[in-house]
């Protein structure tokens, strides 16, 4: 059997940033499956997409507030780079990584609205 073994590599609170989205698709799974039932989840699974999406949401806020960007301009990436980064995961700012993360999200919604044909 080929195993795979993820590294992660942060620095500071960095490691929020792959947290995040486990712990928002964990909660919707158990949110969901008290409120309305695990079928539910099973028939709508593109509800995971908007979690991660929504995670990454959650880390671009505190990316930004905690690595001190939270007066730069969100599409200004070179001032971004530039400064001290205190809190990094892949040796990107915290903030910056949530872009991977809603394009992750976006994938899942769209492979689930496929494979479900709704």
């Amino acid at each position: 059997m080929l195993g795979a073994i993820l590294v992660l590599v942060w620095t500071g609170r960095g490691f929020w940033a792959a947290l995040f989205p486990i712990l928002f698709v964990f909660m919707l799974g158990m949110v969901g499956d008290i409120a309305f039932g695990g079928a539910m989840l099973e028939t709508h699974s593109w509800l995971y997409g908007v979690a991660v999406i929504a995670s990454a949401f959650v880390t671009w806020t505190s990316g930004r507030r905690w690595n001190g960007t939270a007066g730069l301009r969100p599409w200004d990436l070179d001032a971004m780079l530039g400064r001290r980064r205190d809190h990094t995961v892949f040796a990107l700012p915290m903030e910056l990584s949530a872009i991977p993360t809603v394009l992750i999200g976006l994938w899942l919604i769209a492979a689930n609205l496929n494979a479900n044909g709704t």
